[in-house]
């Protein structure tokens, strides 16, 4: 018999699994699931194992072996009678058919959840519901083009909305505001679909979601931002979402990226990346068998096929999304849809009316039952009690006369022989509690002699402590004072440094305000910079409390400004990223760290710079079993074989990179990627011998 804890141990290695390696995850978690049904375990539980089974087949978009699966739950839910198992098999048909385009089964089963799962007092679980009716009525008014099944759509996830607010549940809302901004959009309220999304962003940065919670958002996002005319933010935007729906193995999700990256690149007339992006989403869409998702890439691909001359694919897939979008929906099937519905909510009122009444004559019944019932076995129990005292109490006057004289004469031989007892057992107990007194004393005797040698001992082992105490409290504190005198001259020290430091940087300075020489007024320049940059870390060192760490993100962003302000870029016309890991790094990296981020940043601004696009530099250092420094700007780029053939002799600058890398036991990498990227790889063995 399979227990409650032995389910939970399942679906705990099952979450592991999907979190490492989703898509075989899926595969090993119905494996597991399929070799606990042969074991034995309750209804229930066996239940919610074929509907753990019917979900992962539904994630990985099986829907024919989903649908199977969960019909085998529902047989163990009503043999049962679990209510919220009920609604969670009727929740699961309903999006099942949805995806098919049954879309009139779909909405009798999510009606058939809403009763279970109120008689269950499950709000979140209705709430959940009335966003999936919310996206069927949006799936069937887009298909169809009908605004009121759109609008009804609004009605339900508003309802969504009202219960998850009502109710405190976060995770849930920022579903809801997802599916009212793609239903706003359906309705061309696209700027009122931005803000749903822009809401549902706001949510999860609150709650701290994981980064596949914001998939979802990010791919909204972008195609509202298509439908907007800004095809390049709504790029930005469907990467974020198709990188971590990649991660992930989202099949679905995946293919609404390939499907808006589609529409993006076809608008900035980009065929051939918009054509690349359609066909994939074709082929991922047609294997998943996700009806209305299918017709709607077929839509977007005759529109770029057409968009390129290519009229004959064009009215292929036109073609192909008709007869797609024919067989999902039809006049008559939404009319048969909302009388469905009308039947249902009447129905509903009169089962209810019907169980109301029925409970109550039940309820009359057996009260009235169980009152009759009730009167009769007391006047039994009454008259059987009043024989029964009857016949005692004769017997008992018979037999009370022979067991009075037995008593009495019984009674007198046992007084004396207990008397006799009595005296032998006193005898026995003063002997023992002599032999006890003895004992004790002895006992007493040892104790009060080890005390007394144990006071003597500890008393002579407190001298000795106190002694010793008071010697490691003097040495304490010589070490105290000597430690702040240490940190006070490492204080002045750096000061120092950096007041010499400074003195050469404006001895520089005046001297170059002498030449006249352009190259040698550069190279002036050039050693200046670097000795600020060397002066920068002093200036940290001593403004702060600790002495052998520098806070590389503050430095690097006083350096780049500094270099950009001296070369006359202005910070508003500048696009400067500085990410770092690890904040604090040791001043043995940080001092040749801080002079080649100097060099490679002056390059940048002295050339990298001449086009007319904005500038764009990207200071990098990640902590990935050793540090990863990198540079990056947009400028036309360079290669490390161009870097290293300029010139006959390599210039200071690349010499001191070189140098300052050997001294780091460190090796770069230059690569052309939209600009030159400097890559310089510092080992952990440096940091540690550091």
């Amino acid at each position: 018999m399979i227990t409650v804890q032995q389910k939970l141990s399942v679906c705990l290695v099952a979450i592991l699994l999907t979190l490492c390696f989703p898509t075989l995850a899926q595969h090993r978690l119905i494996d597991s699931l399929k070799t606990s049904l042969r074991q034995n375990m309750p209804d229930t539980v066996r239940g919610d194992t074929y509907y753990d089974i019917a979900n992962a087949f539904y994630k990985l978009s099986q829907l024919d072996s989903a649908r199977f699966y969960l019909e085998s739950s529902r047989r163990y839910y009503r043999k049962g009678n679990d209510l919220v198992g009920l609604g969670d098999y009727n929740t699961l048909s309903g999006s099942i058919r949805r995806s098919q385009g049954l879309f009139d089964e779909a909405v009798m089963h999510y009606q058939s959840a809403l009763m279970y799962f109120t008689k269950s007092k499950r709000p979140a679980s209705v709430a959940k519901v009335y966003s999936n009716l919310a996206l069927l009525y949006k799936s069937m008014g887009e298909n169809q083009r009908v605004r009121a099944q759109l609008e009804q759509g609004i009605v339900y996830v508003r309802q969504a909305i009202a219960i998850n607010e009502a109710y405190n549940i976060p995770q849930q809302l920022v579903g809801n505001y997802i599916n009212l901004g793609i239903i706003y959009e359906d309705l061309n309220e696209f700027a009122r679909g931005k803000e749903c999304f822009l809401k549902a962003l706001a949510i999860n940065d609150k709650i701290k979601a994981r980064p596949e919670e914001y998939t979802v958002i990010y791919n909204n996002l972008g195609k509202n931002l298509n439908q907007q005319g800004q095809y390049e933010q709504a790029i930005a935007y469907l990467n974020k979402a198709l990188a971590l729906n990649l991660k992930f193995q989202r099949t679905t999700s995946i293919v609404h990226n390939y499907r808006n990256l589609t529409t993006s690149y076809s608008q900035l007339k980009q065929p051939e990346l918009a054509l690349q992006y359609g066909e994939k989403a074709r082929t991922l869409v047609e294997a998943s068998k996700d009806a209305p998702l299918t017709c709607s890439v077929y839509r977007t691909l005759a529109r770029t096929y057409a968009s390129v001359g290519q009229y004959d694919k064009a009215y292929q897939y036109l073609v192909r999304q008709k007869q797609l979008e024919d067989s999902l929906m039809t006049l008559e099937k939404t009319q048969a849809i909302a009388q469905l519905e009308g039947r249902y909510e009447v129905q509903k009122a009169n089962e209810l009316a019907k169980i109301a009444a029925a409970m109550e004559v039940a309820k009359t019944r057996e009260i009235v039952r169980l009152e009759t019932r009730k009167a009769r076995e007391i006047a039994f129990i009454q008259a059987e009690e009043k024989e029964r005292t009857t016949q005692i109490s004769a017997r008992a006057d018979v037999e009370k006369t022979k067991a009075l004289a037995e008593l009495q004469t019984k009674y007198e031989t046992q007084k004396r022989v207990r008397q006799i007892s009595e005296l032998g057992q006193q005898n026995q107990l003063r002997i023992r509690q002599i032999q006890y007194m003895a004992g004790g004393l002895l006992l007493l005797a040892l104790l009060l002699s080890v005390l007394i040698f144990q006071y003597r001992f500890i008393r002579r082992a407190n001298h000795r402590l106190a002694a010793q105490n008071a010697l490691i409290t003097s040495t304490s504190r010589q070490l105290s004072q000597q430690s702040e005198q240490l940190a006070l001259m490492m204080k002045e020290l750096h000061h120092r440094v950096k007041n010499n430091l400074a003195i050469i940087s404006s001895l520089l300075k005046l001297q170059s305000n002498r030449l006249e020489d352009e190259k040698a007024l550069q190279a002036v320049r050039a050693g200046q910079q670097r000795v600020e940059a060397m002066s920068l870390i002093h200036q940290r060192l001593y403004q702060t409390d600790r002495l052998q760490k520098v806070n590389i993100k503050d430095y690097l962003s006083d350096l780049a400004n500094s270099l950009m302000k001296a070369y006359g870029y202005p910070t508003n016309d500048f696009d400067l990223s500085i990410e770092v890991d690890s904040q604090d790094i040791d001043v043995d990296i940080a001092m040749p760290l801080g002079l080649i981020a100097n060099e490679l940043i002056t390059n940048a601004l002295k050339y990298a710079y001449s086009s007319d696009r904005r500038p764009y530099l990207r200071l990098s250092l990640r902590n990935q079993n050793g540090f990863i420094f990198e540079v990056q700007d947009n400028g036309p780029g360079v290669t490390l074989t161009d870097w290293q053939k300029k010139g006959q002799r390599s210039s200071f600058g690349k010499r001191l990179i070189s140098s300052l890398s050997e001294q780091l036991d460190a090796h770069f990498e230059l690569i052309k990627q939209d600009g030159t990227l400097f890559r310089l790889y510092i080992p952990s063995t440096f940091q540690q011998s550091a």
